[in-house]
């Protein structure tokens, strides 16, 4: 026994003289920027590096050093490593915090649209993208439809958003997906139909997207997400921006489809410019466009060819000419530092064209179905005032206001006004004696009138009507993060809604969520949320005769209600120089009293010429249609960095699967005046697998960019997978009016391939040029069923800067 004993002490010696001869280094791990601590960095001595040590769940370490002087490293995905040289002595302790910087722009991302504060992107516990407006400059975008469409999970449909299927097309009425300036509301209040040409795309700083119901914190039109566009107010440096483009449209690929002679252009000139002028500061911005369009009038002029009057329509008519104004100005008392105050406000003016329904599926696929055509000139304008205060203790009240104008003069159709006026007060408080819970609450007030005109359709009088809507809410969000890694966050919000002063409609909505940083690069989200979306006036109490799509109000359509829950993922990754973020989530989103356009007879009246027969009003109106369904699955990258020295590469892209279906297939949901039974299978165009009407199952995106010094050039590709359900209407409806649906669905019944690019030079510090070519290859595509989309354009677009970048 006594010589196992003097064996294991001679064996082990070694090792504890070298224990007792160590000096030890220990600490926290930091972030700089929000102090908080990192887990799993890595700390280690470059002389022996396999001795090194990892930071633990409260970011602390450990490492013991043999005395003498050390080179130490501390690094982690994602940051950049921080070196220490130090000596040490036998038996000392030294204390040292490391600080690690963000190496990502990505990572140093804030957003404002989940919890309606600040928070950085990777700590959200809900599925978000951010779109930067870089993507603007590159692509030419002339609108920022163009820009979202470059956002995974989000397709714009002829205008109308679609967050992962959770909504078809109702003609531009009814959005559910809420759209916000600066985070107040943009929708206007009669119809939901959304002016993308308002928004201001010179002073975009960038756009933030939430995927899955956000009613809690962004209202009732949030019911499958929600598209927060923020603006931008100056730095220390004035800077201005004029830009200028140019472009044609190529020839449509089929044969005897061009409708046009000479060019068929378009072009526009935007500004901004942004300063500090003592303690104000200011913004002014603008755009004028014109575009000659792609789609022409119909091709031969009965009465009911163009307008419902018998005035033809020419082909200049169907252009656009579009001007806007904005404005921002914000004050900073010199004595009372933490108030601010100002308004904003913006002004457009518009003359455009809505084509409905092509003319044919061959040679007037280019041009607009006789009657389906509605001229429209529109103003639009909305002043925001609004003031920010913080108190000694940390409360901080915020008190905005929009009043928000709508005037629409349409051909054929009745024009309308809306206003909307509308209040929000916010208080945010993070109370550190809780362990830094941060408490967001808010009332909401929405008051929303509308008029519509009378209309001599054909004799038959169509009654003016005013209606009114009130909104009032109140919402908080309690948001915490415990132990540095893992957000909490629970949200509760209460919907009340009075039509033309009638009875109070109440709907409490509630989510939660929770975000987990398992390591510097990596993090584990799941949420669940409640939707919840009152119908708009125009979905209640519109009627719109003209052509084949008419339309016809319902007053007793009702709410309809969602909830959604996901559980996803973020990965950051570093290749070489380059570094970004794989997303990847999984959903789950059902509704209630699902609303739908639906084709029918609404109303009868005696047949003047056969005693005891009927005619009968047909056309669209808005049902609920019983409970539906989307799941699925939602992949994106974003990433950024160096392939070599002079090469830089930006990536965005994503794939969305989704499968939305109808829950109870066979249900009848309505009967109408024909005593026809109407339900999914019986409006369906294709029912199999209960797919619903007007969704993509497959989209794919990606966006890349090179830049080498100063040029740069980039491309992005899209991916629609074939829209296998629409109204079956339409199919009978093609025999009468022969504008070839069924022919056109049956010849192209696969998916869609769409590519673009851009090459461009930065000339100077001033000075830019890109030359943009969309839809390259010439196809001619349809997204949304009988409207094509434009063929390949060219364009030219120069920016001249000065000031800050």
């Amino acid at each position: 026994m006594r010589k196992i004993n003097y064996f294991l002490l001679i064996l082990f010696c070694p090792v504890i003289l070298n224990a007792q001869k160590s000096g030890t280094l220990k600490g926290f791990v930091k972030d700089s920027a929000s102090r908080e601590r990192i887990i799993g960095a890595t700390v280690y001595a470059t002389d022996d590096i396999s001795g090194g040590v990892v930071a633990d769940i409260q970011g602390s370490y450990e490492l013991h050093l043999t005395p003498g002087k050390h080179t130490i490293v501390c690094s982690i995905l994602g940051m950049n490593p921080d070196t220490l040289v130090m000596s040490i002595n036998e038996g000392a302790e030294v204390v040292h915090n490391f600080m690690l910087h963000s190496e990502s722009t990505q990572m140093q991302t804030l957003v404002v649209s989940a919890g309606r504060y600040e928070q950085k992107l990777q700590d959200i516990t809900v599925s978000m993208d951010v779109l930067k407006p870089e993507l603007i400059e590159n692509k030419n975008s002339t609108n920022i439809t163009q820009v979202l469409d470059q956002a995974p999970g989000l397709n714009i449909l002829d205008g109308e958003p679609q967050i992962r299927g959770g909504s078809g097309f109702d003609f531009g009425v009814g959005s559910r997906v809420a759209v916000l300036i600066d985070g107040l509301p943009a929708l206007p209040g009669d119809g939901g139909r959304i002016d993308w040409s308002l928004f201001p795309l010179e002073n975009v700083e960038q756009i933030e997207i939430i995927k899955g119901a956000s009613s809690v914190t962004n209202g009732s039109s949030a019911l499958s997400g929600s598209i927060n566009i923020r603006t931008a107010y100056p730095t220390d440096i004035p800077s201005t921006t004029v830009s200028m483009y140019s472009g044609l449209y190529d020839s449509p690929p089929v044969a005897g489809a061009k409708w046009w002679s000479g060019p068929a252009n378009f072009s526009g000139v935007s500004f901004l410019h942004t300063q500090k002028i003592g303690q104000l500061d200011l913004v002014l911005g603008g755009m004028v466009l014109y575009d000659h369009g792609y789609i022409g009038p119909p091709a031969y002029q009965p009465l009911l060819s163009s307008t419902l009057n018998g005035t033809p329509i020419s082909p200049s008519q169907m252009g656009e000419k579009t001007g806007r104004f904005n404005f921002g100005l914000r004050y900073h008392p010199k004595n009372i530092p933490r108030l601010n105050f100002g308004l904003n406000g913006n002004y457009a003016e518009s003359s455009n064209v809505i084509s409905l329904i092509w003319s044919n599926d061959s040679s007037g696929l280019y041009r607009a179905y006789p009657s389906s055509v509605i001229l429209q000139d529109q103003k639009i304008f909305y002043l925001d005032p609004f003031i920010n205060y913080t108190t000694n203790n940390g409360f901080e009240h915020s008190l905005h206001l929009r009043y928000f104008l709508t005037d629409n003069v349409e051909t054929d159709n009745p024009s309308n006004k809306s206003n909307v006026e509308y209040a929000e007060y916010q208080c945010i408080k993070r109370f550190d004696e809780l362990g830094g819970l941060n408490v967001t609450a808010g009332l909401v007030m929405n008051e929303t009138y509308s008029h519509t005109d009378s209309l001599d359709y054909l004799g038959v009088q169509l009654l003016q009507s005013t209606n009114t809507m009130q909104n009032y809410a109140a919402y908080t969000q309690l948001d915490k993060k415990f132990w540095g890694v893992l957000n909490l966050s629970a949200g509760f919000r209460d919907e009340n809604f009075i039509i033309n002063n009638g009875k109070n409609t109440s709907k409490p909505v509630f989510r939660s969520g929770m975000s987990l940083k398992i390591s510097q690069g990596t993090f584990l989200r799941c949420s669940y949320g409640q939707g919840y979306r009152y119908p708009t006036l125009t979905e209640k109490y519109l009627t719109s005769q003209f052509s084949v799509l008419s339309i016809f109000a319902n007053p007793n359509l009702q709410p309809e209600t969602s909830w959604n829950a996901e559980i996803g993922i973020k990965q950051g990754f570093k290749i070489g120089n380059f570094m970004g973020f794989l997303d990847a989530a999984a959903f789950w989103q059902q509704y209630q009293n699902t609303i739908e356009l639906t084709y029918g007879s609404w109303s009868k009246y005696p047949n003047p010429y056969v005693s005891g027969a009927y005619e009968y009003n047909n056309g669209f109106e808005y049902l609920n249609t019983g409970p539906t369904r989307v799941k699925g699955i939602d992949v994106s990258i974003a990433g950024e960095g160096k392939i070599s020295r002079d090469i830089k590469i930006d990536i965005l892209g994503g794939y969305t699967y989704t499968l939305p279906q109808a829950m109870n297939p066979s249900l009848v949901y309505a009967t109408d005046s024909s005593n026809a039974k109407l339900s999914y299978q019986s409006t369906s165009s294709n029912t199999a697998n209960n797919i619903l009407k007007y969704r993509f199952q497959n989209i794919a995106k990606l966006n890349i960019e090179l830049k080498y010094k100063t040029y740069f050039i980039g491309g992005d590709w899209v991916y629609y997978s074939y829209m296998q359900n629409i109204d079956e209407v339409f199919y009978s409806l093609a025999t009468l009016a022969s504008y070839g649906i069924t022919q056109y669905r049956e010849t192209h019944d696969k998916g869609i391939n769409v590519f673009n690019s851009h090459i461009g030079l930065q000339v100077s510090k001033t000075l830019r040029i890109a030359f943009v070519v969309n839809n390259i290859y010439n196809l001619s595509y349809s997204l949304r069923p009988l409207k094509v989309e434009p063929p390949r354009t060219f364009a030219i677009r120069l920016t001249y800067r000065i000031g800050a970048a």
